[in-house]
């Protein structure tokens, strides 16, 4: 057989060649940068180990907690992220599991509609050790005294103004280490950061808003009362300039700030007609998951106005069921309301859809399928 000779091009070879050390330095760059996360080691046949959780027939035991410090022990009063743990163990309760807040001594403020059980580190360390299959959630990688009792734990992530910062460097050690089971994100924002940053298939769990307490009582509506939280020092300033522009627009509007424990906000929530959450976030890149104040506006059929931080454009539909104001200014947020009141019928069918989608989309009940997927639970529960 006589083979054909060829001409090497020398010129070419060397570009090539280039190229692929360039393209190998800027995969080592990005390495070093990156945390690797280990692809799970191959089970030996007959090893009967799973790197996941399986769903064991006998219900698992479930233990969520953000306790950290003597500052933060894991109860505090107005803290949204321990809202949103408390309300995921009431509903994994309503689904029949055996499921617990942890502080670490136990004890809880007083300030939620409905408080799960707590249980101190010292209980939860001894009933985890007990129980024959259990599950351990955080929203809050900080929360050591927690965490160093769980061999694995689920991440709730609420805020990457905290996990995309100052906890950047334990979050990334606990995904690479396998620590973290699986992550989800409150918002789409969140967990498009874990997807990009860890390459994990990370879900989302959108907040949990209670419509056990959180619902309409339309007997007791304003339709012309807006309600709205201090949200800093920049409240008082742009309510002022709201009133003055919306009554120069010939609108007879009433604003009262809501304040107080849950079961009175709910109380003051169901009175409003809008509301105005002034909330502009905790950082100028990624603000705050939520917040909820939007989501719980809705469950009572008020129609919510909102700054675009994270969150709201996946729970409203433009001048729909709400309105989200691209410019942080109380001049957007003013013409907001002036679009809402001025024209004829249209405050009362965006009370109908913000009170429609809350229950049929928004609801605990219809976020069910997310938790039991996140958690490895049975849809059908215990």
């Amino acid at each position: 057989m006589e083979f054909k000779k060829t001409k090497t091009d020398w010129s070419r070879l060397g570009v090539a060649g280039r190229i692929f050390l360039r393209s190998f330095q800027d995969d080592l760059a990005n390495n070093l940068v990156r945390p690797v996360i280990p692809a799970p080691a191959p089970e030996s046949a007959g090893s009967g180990r799973d790197p996941r959780p399986a769903v064991d027939p006998v219900s698992p035991v479930i233990f969520a907690s953000y306790a950290t410090d003597e500052r933060t022990q894991g109860s505090h009063r107005y803290c949204g992220g321990e809202k949103l743990l408390n309300n995921l163990i009431l509903l994994l309760r309503r689904k029949g599991f055996d499921a617990y807040m942890v502080s670490l001594d136990g004890t809880h403020a007083e300030w939620l509609a409905e408080h799960a059980p707590f249980l101190s580190l010292h209980e939860f360390s001894k009933m985890r050790r007990a129980a024959r299959e259990a599950r351990c959630v955080t929203s809050w990688i900080h929360a050591k005294p927690f965490l160093d009792e769980c061999p694995q734990f689920y991440f709730w992530d609420h805020e990457l103004s905290a996990s995309s910062r100052s906890h950047f460097p334990d979050l990334a050690r606990l995904m690479a280490s396998g620590r973290i089971i699986r992550t989800a994100g409150v918002n789409r924002s969140v967990q498009s950061f874990h997807r990009a940053v860890f390459e994990s298939p990370a879900r989302v769990l959108r907040q949990l808003i209670d419509e056990k307490y959180w619902k309409a009582g339309p007997a007791r509506q304003v339709s012309t009362r807006v309600g709205y939280f201090d949200e800093g020092d920049h409240g008082a300033e742009f309510i002022r300039r709201i009133r003055e522009l919306t009554a120069a627009a010939g609108l007879a509007l009433e604003f009262v700030q809501l304040a107080g424990v849950e079961t009175e906000i709910i109380s003051q929530m169901q009175q409003c007609g809008t509301f105005l959450a002034l909330n502009v976030g905790k950082s100028p890149l990624w603000g705050e998951g939520g917040p909820m104040s939007p989501q719980e506006a809705m469950a009572c059929g008020t129609v919510p106005v909102c700054f675009d931080i994270n969150g709201p454009w996946e729970l409203i539909q433009q001048n729909y069921n709400g309105v989200v104001v691209s410019d942080f200014t109380p001049d957007a947020m003013a013409c907001a309301l002036i679009g809402i009141y001025s024209q004829s019928g249209r405050w009362e069918l965006m009370s109908r859809r913000a009170l429609e989608i809350s229950v049929t989309s928004h609801s605990m009940q219809a976020r069910w399928p997310d938790v039991a997927r996140f958690l490895d639970l049975p849809l059908e529960g215990a």
